[in-house]
């Protein structure tokens, strides 16, 4: 990928994270133990430390502190470049948009679904239509949804409207077949039946794909449903997706490597879509990744436009959220181990991404683990336990802080307000889904590793 000529100075700034990372690196340990003496009149003794004591506490050190702020603060200034290099010029000609909304068992939340599309068509210039295929729901899915597309199209008479059904659950995949195979529009938009998009969605992804000569295009989707309101899960879930969305996939949206277009949110181009789906069996349980990455291998243009949004449910319970996340990291392992293996020997800015992935969100995993179970042994075998413990008092608010500025930054690109910023206080209990995620993400590499590609339903 060749860099804009206008941004390759500025792009100088990518080095700024990793120098304020470093100061903070050589710096901290002695304004920690200033503050120990300062502050908790404590004079540590010099004791000789067990070389790889030494060693294991340099290693989390220096690995979280690079994470934290050099790693973390490079993706902030990727995502605040590809917010300003996206141009949003509106169109002389619109073309026909074909909703295609895949639903199993989602009598509770398709029809807030179809008639939140029925608002982003009529806010739209062109032609729309929304088509609802039932995936052989075991529930009043058909029902409502028809109830729904009937309601609608009284207020939108000008507006395309139908609802197919399987009498059979035939997957995901073979629902999107259906629905593309019966649409009209030169653009289909894919959205999850548990989703709602807002008013301007539509209008807002459009004009982006057009102006920027994108193929595909996303944008954030915010975790929501009813009853999510002071729910833990959907609170911590909400500081993630304004991590992974807001900030990483808009940051991936610079070089046109938006590594997933989600199936809560997303806008293509026919004709590549269906050539996609025609020529490739999509097996995998992460459907919306593996043809973002088979779209990739045709060279698409792939785009984040940071103010189109998506609400979509969110797992309520552990349970739920364990399960969703183990599907999710398996998934991933499936297209990039095996589906899409070739793109991991390439040379591109694509291939770079997933080998973050690995390094950072697998291997990190790990390294998580490792720290927890390293612990109880470094306090254990600590030259001077007193001066560790002490140590930890001051580090903890220390990252607390680089957390809650972290948050601060994700929240302002995902809403771009201040409306969100009481999940702020959530910060201290954002480890514990850090937490899940890294002990999912080690179980499915296990699962992955003994033959198991993942599962749409539990059971």
């Amino acid at each position: 990928m060749t860099l804009p000529k206008r941004f390759r100075i500025a792009y100088l700034a990518f080095i700024a994270p990793f120098i304020l990372a470093f100061l903070s690196w050589l710096y901290f340990p002695s304004v920690a133990l200033w503050i120990i003496r300062n502050l908790f009149s404590y004079t540590a003794a010099e004791q000789p430390a067990n070389i790889v004591w030494t060693g294991a506490i340099r290693f989390f050190y220096t690995w979280y502190t690079f994470v934290a702020i050099g790693v973390a603060g490079v993706w902030v200034i990727a995502a605040f470049f590809a917010r300003r290099r996206y141009k949003t010029a509106k169109s002389s000609f619109y073309p026909m948009v074909s909703f295609v909304v895949p639903a199993f068992n989602q009598e509770k939340n398709i029809a807030a679904c179809v008639t939140s599309l029925f608002k982003c068509a009529e806010k739209y210039d062109g032609l729309c239509e929304v088509i609802v295929v039932d995936d052989g729901s075991t529930d009043y899915t058909y029902e409502v949804a028809w109830s729904a597309v009937q309601l609608a199209r009284a207020e939108h008479p000008h507006i395309r409207s139908k609802v197919v059904r399987h009498t059979a659950n035939l997957g995901k995949i073979e629902s999107l077949r259906t629905g593309i195979n019966r649409a009209l529009g030169g653009l289909i938009a894919i959205v999850d039946a548990d989703s709602e998009w807002a008013p301007d969605t539509l209008v807002g992804l459009v004009d982006y794909k057009l102006a920027n000569g994108k193929k595909a295009v996303t944008g954030f989707t915010h975790p929501n449903g009813q009853g999510s309101e002071g729910n833990l899960y959907v609170t911590l879930q909400r500081l993630e997706y304004s991590h992974g969305l807001a900030v990483g996939r808009c940051a991936q949206g610079l070089g046109d490597n938006v590594l997933v277009v989600s199936g809560a949110i997303g806008v293509y181009d026919a004709d590549l879509l269906r050539e996609v789906l025609s020529e490739k069996d999509i097996r995998s349980v992460t459907e919306d990744l593996e043809i973002t990455l088979e779209m990739h291998k045709k060279g698409a243009k792939i785009g984040y436009m940071s103010a189109a949004r998506s609400a979509t449910v969110a797992p309520f319970s552990l349970s739920a959220l364990w399960h969703q996340r183990l599907r999710w990291f398996t998934g991933w392992l499936h297209n990039t181990l095996g589906i899409h293996r070739d793109l991991m020997g390439r040379r591109s800015w694509l291939t770079v991404l997933l080998w973050y992935c690995y390094v950072f969100e697998y291997a990190g995993a790990f390294v998580d683990l490792a720290a927890l179970i390293a612990f109880p042994f470094l306090w254990l075998f600590a030259p001077d336990r007193l001066l560790f413990a002490l140590n930890l008092l001051v580090f903890i608010p220390y990252g607390l802080i680089i957390g809650v500025v972290g948050h601060a930054i994700a929240l302002r690109f995902a809403y771009n307000s201040v409306r969100y910023g009481w999940l702020l206080f959530y910060t201290p209990l954002y480890p514990l889904l850090r937490l899940v995620n890294v002990v999912a993400r080690s179980r499915s590499v296990v699962s992955y590793l003994m033959g198991n590609n993942g599962k749409w339903h539990v059971g």
